[in-house]
């Protein structure tokens, strides 16, 4: 499966990092477990861009093979930062693999690769702060209230 170069790719990974938030400055970012269609539907539209390290592979693989998700298989890391254009990131929640310190092992048998689980969680960064948005409720609210009131006057 192929998907377009879009300039607004869909950000793909096996982990959420501090790092890739740093790109953002001040933002709101929601996040919600999607679907395999959704995410088919996501990235035929947007494209994407894995992030992965080279011995996360097998584990590209049986997304794949399991999802058919065809998403490729990077030959180095491709370190990246949430941005205006790069606005969405989908992480690959992986369960039932030992970890190390709450990383993914290098290598895990056969046996252990069919016991493990995937759900997928995306991020998105909205473009205007949940703060701002609160502030911009609270005028439209009270103009409201305002004209309301001025509506209902009566006459005395």
């Amino acid at each position: 499966m192929s998907y377009p170069k879009t300039g607004q790719e869909v950000y793909v990974s096996l982990n959420l990092s501090n790092t890739m938030l740093t790109g953002i400055g001040k933002g709101t970012i929601t996040r919600e477990e999607v679907s395999v269609d959704y995410l088919k539907r996501l990235f035929a539209e947007h494209g994407v861009i894995v992030s992965a390290k080279p011995e996360q592979h097998r584990l590209l693989e049986i997304v794949n093979a399991t999802f058919d998700l065809g998403l490729e298989l990077p030959e180095d890391l491709k370190l990246f930062q949430l941005s205006e254009q790069h606005r969405r990131l989908v992480v690959i929640n992986v369960q039932g693999l030992r970890r190390k310190g709450g990383s993914l092992l290098p290598e895990y048998s056969e046996e252990e690769f069919g016991e493990a689980t995937f759900t997928f969680v995306k991020y998105y960064v909205q473009s205007r702060h949940y703060d701002e948005l609160v502030e911009e409720n609270k005028k439209l609210k009270f103009e409201l209230d305002q004209e309301v009131e001025w509506r209902n006057r009566t006459d005395n």
